[in-house]
């Protein structure tokens, strides 16, 4: 998801008072937050039943900074280039391989920079059909430059009989000309925003019970969110349905086969946070489907995985003690002081998705890189990552070299009436606030 451009942010952050106190010591063990954000790569299986056989879908994403992008010879204005290839094996209960499929990657982008290859993503889909039985996934990726190489065979399909009521939930997004988009993360869906569940069904039940449990890591307690409540299911025209790769993402089309009925599970995802949830499907006859999932931040800013790191700039924004509760505590007690400041910052209160945390936790992540020194890994928490945290990039800046004097480098923010000077005295890069409005 993309943050909103949101102007008002300074103007929060700057009625907060600052301190500008000794740093939070480097933790001895990290605490790290829930892994729902994006990742390099994604890849998720679905079975589809036909009129003829169990059909499984491998579909997966993967992220242009996965591959090594090269300038081809030429002019420069070619795009820089990079190729790898895919490749997915089904082993049988021995361990013998029964299918394997094999697909070569080739792409291009115009620019090569860490930052913009991290927002761009192919995306692809093989499908091949089994047997009943249980089987384990071999899926494999590796990029043709550097041989950098992707390979998980951990996970197992269980190809059920042909007379089986159900084949797969499949998390999807509902488009205005009655087809969906596969959200293709990993079998997870966008945080914050509304998803559905499409599945084949030998009935066609007009309604179902569910729960809703937000899982939890080892030291939390899991929350429930829904518990048996009684949710509308849609029947969709067609039978069955197949997977159509197109230059925005792959969609889900139903088709009609006379095998069965598919159905649709749709549910608000405004308040859905971030975190991994278990779906308990209970429909009338008592047949009961589960099914585990996650809501994925897929630009959170890398700053909010690990909660050390997020709380340590917020001395600039809290209150001494609200800094102090923030760093003590078990985990799930700081997580839940963490969230609770931001949700006092939130504009936009009736969803998860808040705009003001997001903008803050990207400037850091732009301030920890971009002004660490020698002295300081954290570059957001120098005196020039403190002031960008705070007021985002200056409007124009202006270095001052001299000879006889320490460099200098003066932000303008005419915005906001601010001049911000910094000077460097043991020219070592360790720029030091000296004047401020």
């Amino acid at each position: 998801m993309t943050a909103r451009p949101f102007r008002f942010l300074w103007t929060i952050l700057i009625s907060l008072p600052i301190f500008t106190a000794g740093l939070f010591p480097q933790p001895n063990t990290m605490v790290n937050r829930e892994q729902t954000a994006g990742s390099p790569v994604l890849y998720e299986h679905h079975l589809v039943r036909t009129d003829s056989a169990t059909l499984v879908t491998i579909a997966f994403r993967a992220r242009y900074d996965f591959f090594v992008f090269v300038r081809p010879e030429g002019p420069s204005s070619l795009p820089f280039t990079a190729g790898g290839e895919v490749s997915v094996e089904m082993l049988d209960r021995s361990g013998v391989s029964v299918s394997r499929t094999i697909r070569r990657i080739e792409l291009q982008s115009q620019r090569n920079a860490q930052a913009d290859l991290r927002t761009q993503y192919h995306q692809d889909l093989l499908t091949l059909p089994l047997a009943p039985g249980q089987y384990t996934i071999v899926f494999s990726l590796e990029d043709k430059e550097s041989k950098r190489t992707f390979t998980e065979s951990r996970r197992t399909v269980t190809i059920p009989p042909a007379d089986s009521a159900f084949r797969s939930l499949i998390p999807v997004q509902e488009q205005s000309d009655g087809t969906f988009m596969l959200f293709n993360l990993g079998g997870d869906v966008h945080f914050s925003k509304d998803h559905a569940f499409l599945f084949q069904s030998d009935k066609a039940y007009p309604s179902a019970r569910f729960t809703l449990v937000k899982t939890a890591p080892d030291e939390d307690e899991n929350e429930t969110i829904a518990a048996d409540s009684v949710i509308q299911l849609r029947t969709v025209t067609g039978s069955s349905l197949r997977f159509q790769l197109q230059q925005n993402g792959i969609r889900v089309l139903p088709e009609n086969t006379g095998i069965g009925t598919l159905l649709l599970v749709s549910f608000s995802g405004a308040q859905l946070r971030q975190g991994r949830y278990e779906l308990t499907l209970t429909f009338p006859d008592s047949t009961v489907r589960k099914s585990s999932f996650g809501a994925r931040w897929l630009d959170m800013p890398f700053s909010l995985n690990d909660l050390d790191l997020a709380v340590e700039p917020l001395q600039f924004i809290m209150t001494k003690k609200e800094y102090s509760e923030v760093r003590r505590g078990s985990r799930s007690n700081r997580i839940r002081n963490f969230e609770a400041f931001w949700r006092k910052k939130d504009a936009t209160p009736a969803t998860a998705y808040n705009e003001v945390m997001h903008e803050f936790y990207r400037r850091v992540d732009v301030a920890f890189t971009t002004f660490r020194t020698l002295k300081e890994m954290n570059g957001a928490v120098t005196d020039r990552g403190r002031i960008y945290v705070m007021y985002g990039p200056p409007a124009a800046t202006e270095r001052l070299l001299s000879p006889d004097g320490a460099p200098k480098e003066i932000w303008n923010y005419p915005s906001l009436n601010k001049v911000f000077t910094f000077e460097d005295p043991a020219r070592q890069g360790n720029y030091q606030l000296i004047d401020r409005p």
